[in-house]
């Protein structure tokens, strides 16, 4: 078996082709070297020399610059910045009045000492801004002429809404007449009572010039030229702008219109409280006998809650009166109804619900034996006065005697008024028997009017005897009733106004 020959291998490999190869990469790599070694340490070696040309400048700069800073004078240091102080803030109100009546006695001491600044401050407590204006006002009442009436009375004339009102007596130089500046407080929970509105009476009315107007405003800075002008600052708050503090009387208010009639109705003077009764609307009658009780009763406002305005409309308003008597040791009240046409009008009294202090009054009497109603419905329609008789008796008991005399005195103004009187008895007796004392009762009365000064012509009498009964004289089962009976002794007056 023949065997084939061996090949030879390839040239490229093994052969002379490769030696150049070799050199010209071995020269590459020589060259390389030689730049790293030589060529790479020069520039490096440049580098540094211009850093270090650099560093020298900036470290002679750095030198000159100290050595002229130390030459030159030293700036004087600046002072620290001290923050200024603020303003101190006003202190609040020192007040702290429990009731109201004790503001209005200390605003009243201020006064009567000229401590205006004080007054001024207690009046505008709750407005701190207005305490000046309201000095300026007090000072002014004082040029003219009034001056503060005694502490003991200021009074508590009622409650309106959720306020209550006090007023503080006034009286002109040279002058008995009294005028009062009404407060209505209203109470706060960290200074107890304030002054929420006052309101002057007209009469006062020129004081009210006194009040500053405005605050002063700042003048404007002048503009410079051609830079823009500065904003107008705003305008500053006038004091009339501003809810004011204190008003003038522009009409009487419900309250103080009802203030003023019981008040008259406590002095007694019939003439003075009609004038503010609508007398269609309210008998005459029972305006008298309202007067006869707080005479005999000697009642007077209860000083802690006097009058109550339960409805408060612009036309129609209801004042609840509260007075009490220590003679009789009662508490009691009544209630006013006052109407006007629209808000232009002067108010009119047109109801008088004396049911409350009727009944109380009443009471009174039951231990004297004899009923004391002074105002009763009359069996054929209307009111009369009533005067009470012990049984079987004409002569006049001492309570009717107290009546007869704000009788007198309210015929005795105007002789031309009549009245008549008509006498009546329970049914015990015969009835010829029952006329003549019921004619007897009715000529008591009027002889005890004419020892007053009632002249005769003026009143007329007549006796019914027991035809006009006020109750029943017997219970429901037939048998007597004392206390019925008591309430038909009696003689009845009829005004003719």
């Amino acid at each position: 078996m023949q065997i084939p020959p061996r090949s030879s291998p390839p040239r490229s490999i093994y052969g002379g082709s490769l030696v150049p190869v070799l050199i010209v990469v071995g020269a590459l790599a020589l060259s390389t070297a030689i730049f790293f070694l030589f060529t790479k340490k020069k520039i490096q070696s440049q580098k540094d020399a211009v850093a270090e040309a650099a560093g020298s400048t900036d470290s002679a700069a750095k030198s000159a610059a100290e050595t002229a800073k130390s030459a030159a004078p030293a700036a004087p240091a600046k002072p620290p910045m001290v923050k200024p102080p603020e303003p101190p803030k006003p202190a609040p109100p020192a007040f702290a009045f429990a009731r109201p009546l004790d503001l209005g006695r200390q605003l009243v001491r201020s006064l009567t000492t000229g401590d205006f600044a004080t007054a001024g401050k207690l009046a505008a407590a709750s407005d701190a801004e207005q305490s000046n204006s309201a000095a300026k006002l007090f000072e002014k009442l004082a040029s003219m002429g009034y001056k503060p009436a005694g502490e003991d009375q200021v009074e508590l004339l009622g409650l309106v809404e959720n306020r209550t009102r006090i007023t503080l007596p006034f009286v002109m130089a040279g002058s008995q007449e009294t005028v009062r500046i009404q407060l209505d407080l209203e109470r706060d929970e960290k200074m107890g009572w304030k002054v929420a509105k006052a309101t002057l009476p007209k009469a006062m009315s020129s004081a009210i010039a006194a009040m500053p107007a405005t605050s002063p405003a700042a003048a404007p800075a002048p503009a410079t030229p051609g830079t823009p002008a500065p904003k107008t600052p705003p305008a500053p708050v006038a004091a009339a702008s501003m809810k004011p503090l204190f008003t003038v009387e522009d009409g009487t208010d419900a309250l103080t219109f009802a203030s003023d009639f019981v008040r008259h109705l406590l002095k007694h003077d019939f003439n003075a409280a009609r004038a503010f009764v609508d007398d269609k609307k309210v008998p005459v009658e029972r305006l008298l006998g309202l007067c006869i009780v707080f005479e005999e009763g000697q009642y007077s406002l209860n000083p802690a809650k006097p009058l109550i305005v339960t409805i408060a409309n612009p036309e129609v308003s209801w004042v609840i009166a509260q007075v009490q008597s220590e003679s009789l040791q009662q508490n009691t009240e009544f209630g006013v109804e006052l109407k006007r046409a629209d808000t232009a009008q002067p108010w009119k009294i047109v109801g008088l619900n004396l049911s409350d202090i009727l009944g109380s009054f009443a009471k009174s009497a039951s231990k004297l034996g004899v009923p004391y109603t002074p105002i009763v419905k009359n069996p054929k329609g209307g009111e009369s006065l009533a005067l009470y008789f012990e049984y079987d008796r004409a002569e006049l008991h001492p309570r009717a005697l107290k009546q007869l005399e704000v009788i007198a005195a309210l015929m005795k103004a105007d002789p031309s008024k009549k009245l008549r009187i008509a006498g009546h008895t329970d049914e015990k007796g015969e009835d010829d028997y029952n006329i003549r004392l019921s004619r007897g009762r009715a000529e008591s009365v009027k002889k005890q009017l004419a020892v007053l000064g009632v002249p005769a012509g003026q009143v007329e009498t007549t006796g019914l005897g027991k035809a006009q009964p006020l109750s029943p004289n017997k219970k429901s089962d037939g048998t007597d009733d004392p206390e019925g009976r008591s309430h038909n002794r009696r003689a009845e007056i009829y005004l003719d106004f």
